[in-house]
């Protein structure tokens, strides 16, 4: 994956991409970090880690967040199956040297639409036609989702015009959906030493990569979701799609496939 933060014993290559922890107290033990938990320890290695994303009910001892520092471990802090974000360590490393050739491939007109062409590669499962511009790959992409919403209203057995005319708890649950797959993005997104705030599809926003990176599997994962729980017939909404949502992230190792995603667009 390249050299996103400073140099360690360890060279990235080796190193676990990221791990999640959902329970217990993370303090620095002399060459590790260790879990505590009521069942017992668990030691962590830090080391060899990229990114430690902890879930709710994790707290972290001061010692264990400069041993994350010093190894270059990046701490991100996050809701359940990490669909939200909360705070990050140090995104991008201490020489920042991802975010920099982020904004390099993004500031070249050229090396923006191949990028652009490669997030659409593998959102629409095949490369789309060459253009010289974003607004043409833009338009081809609107006619698909477009297509897309018609054929999951069709499976479901759902009446279907536009998203704008849907009824009220199914844009609800489109909209949840979509915010929680957003959440798991820019966790990988930072997990990865990359900006949020640097698209190359969308532009003008601080989550525009987050929006670019999400697209690449929205379609075959949220939003199928939010359908069938909305046609279910559900009291709450919301609460029946997060689970949904978590639980498909969890079966379907979405936050892997968003790794390679990215790494395949951008490297």
């Amino acid at each position: 994956m390249g050299n996103i933060h400073r140099p360690t014993g360890v060279p990235l290559r080796a190193r676990i991409t990221f791990l999640v922890i959902d329970r217990g107290t993370l303090h620095a033990s002399q060459h590790s970090l260790q879990l505590e938990r009521k069942t017992g320890s668990i030691e962590i290695p830090c080391a060899q880690s990229t990114v430690l994303l902890l879930e709710p009910g994790v707290t972290v001892t001061h010692a264990a967040v400069k041993m994350c520092s010093d190894q270059g471990t990046l701490l991100i802090w996050v809701g359940e199956a990490c669909v939200r974000v909360y705070s990050a360590g140090e995104p991008g490393g201490a020489a920042g040297e991802r975010i920099l050739a982020q904004a390099r491939l993004r500031l070249n007109r050229r090396s923006r639409i191949a990028v652009a062409r490669r997030f659409y590669h593998r959102m629409l499962g095949k490369m789309p036609h060459r253009a010289n511009d974003i607004e043409k790959l833009r338009g081809m992409e609107g006619a698909w989702v477009r297509q897309k919403y018609r054929d999951l209203a069709e499976e479901h057995g759902v009446v279907w015009t536009s998203r704008d005319e849907a009824s009220h708890a199914l844009q609800e649950g489109l909209a949840y959906a979509t915010a929680t797959l957003y959440g798991l993005s820019e966790a990988v997104i930072l997990g990865a030493g990359y900006s949020p705030s640097i698209g190359f599809i969308h532009s003008g926003d601080r989550r525009s990569l987050v929006y670019d990176l999400a697209d690449t599997v929205k379609f075959r994962t949220v939003v199928p979701a939010a359908f069938s729980v909305v046609v279910s017939g559900p009291k709450d909404v919301r609460s029946e799609v997060r689970r949904a949502c978590r639980d498909l992230f969890r079966s379907e190792s979405t936050i892997e496939g968003l790794f390679d995603n990215l790494a395949y667009a951008l490297e």
